[in-house]
């Protein structure tokens, strides 16, 4: 019996090594790589529980501590955001993380992955987001000169308002705190009034009935404490920020082809945990911000929430078509048709 237990602990490590082996050989045939990373809010939740851990932790250890990274928030780097693609470019930053509506000034395509309105819950916006992934691959490498390595997810940008929104039409005739054009243009067109105020300023400018809603993550609104000066959630889902992480063409190129190999990999890595822990964070937030249900990550509000009812969908549906086709118009030709090739097929749109 023992002869026959010790063979089968020999066997098992036998096979234990063979499985190691090839993955160490790959580990041991990377170049030391460092790369110099900026990446999304160190304010937002994900960047600590995601970001941080894999570029400081993750990639160092998966490598054998042959590929390291030197990471910082978008805020401490100093940059404001819209720049990131041109700075990738020019090759004045090696990786960076950015957001599409924050950076479509470069290229409207960028605003397709995103549109306001379309993505009515989380499943939906990764869909739409896969969907479209090989459209941005191709035009942020030929039109840019950056590699998308990883898309990035936020919570859902809802409404956080002063006084309730019982029916969709509560929204007409109010001022309300969106981020970027096409936010703004959804908006206008619920017949609300947009207004354009940098998040810091947002809780005296609801304090003071600047704006009498604000638009931002779920989750984000949380930390912030938007709960504070407003008590009413309005669970229309805008869009997601959709953003991602590239590096540098120019860059990518110069790397070693086992580090290149290794970076795609890891990258989906990081793709899949940004993806899973928003999904969870979205869920804990609104059971934060209201008070019911579970609440973990951010702190609890007692806001009072509502949604619109099947037969306000029905028109929202109409409004988020109706934006698209203006995008698709303003896009060009072929943006469009890149489009419903790709999203519109996967969500069944059909733009006009």
């Amino acid at each position: 019996m023992k002869r026959s237990i010790l063979a089968a602990l020999l066997a098992a490590a036998a096979t234990s090594f063979a499985a190691a082996g090839p993955a160490r050989a790959q580990t041991a045939a990377l170049p030391e790589t460092h790369f110099a990373v900026v990446g999304g809010g160190s304010h937002n939740y994900t960047f600590g529980a995601v970001e941080k851990p894999f570029w400081e932790k993750t990639l160092p250890e998966a490598s054998g501590g042959k590929v390291t990274a030197e990471l910082i928030g978008l805020s401490e780097s100093g940059l404001k955001g819209p720049e990131i693609v041109r700075l990738m470019r020019a090759g004045a930053l090696d990786v960076g993380m950015g957001v599409f509506a924050f950076v479509s000034g470069d290229d409207p395509t960028f605003e397709g992955v995103d549109l306001p309105g379309m993505a009515t819950d989380y499943a939906t916006a990764r869909k739409m987001v896969a969907a479209y992934r090989p459209v941005l691959e191709q035009r942020m490498l030929k039109r840019h000169g950056v590699r998308l390595l990883a898309t990035v997810p936020y919570t859902a940008q809802v409404f956080f308002c002063r006084a309730p929104v019982k029916t969709l039409a509560d929204l007409k005739g109010r001022k309300v705190r969106t981020r970027g054009s096409n936010m703004a243009e959804y908006v206008r067109a619920l017949g609300a009034s947009p207004v354009t105020i940098p998040f810091a300023e947002v809780i005296p400018a609801l304090q003071t009935g600047v704006v009498d809603c604000a638009v931002t993550g779920i989750g984000s609104g949380n930390a912030a404490k938007w709960y504070d000066v407003a008590k009413n959630l309005y669970l229309l889902p805008i869009d997601w920020s959709i953003g991602f992480y590239a590096i540098a063409e120019r860059r990518w190129q110069k790397l070693d082809p086992a580090v290149q190999q290794f970076m795609l990999k890891e990258a989906k890595v990081l793709e899949d945990r940004l993806w899973d822990e928003t999904g969870r964070e979205g869920d804990y937030a609104l059971a934060c911000n209201t008070g019911q249900g579970e609440c973990r990550i951010h702190t609890q509000a007692d806001m009072q929430a509502t949604a619109p009812t099947e037969a306000e969908r029905a028109t929202l549906r109409e409004v988020a078509t109706e934006m698209a086709s203006r995008w698709a118009r303003r896009c060009g030709e072929e943006c469009a048709a890149n489009w419903s090739a790709s999203v519109g097929q996967a969500l069944g749109v059909t733009l006009r």
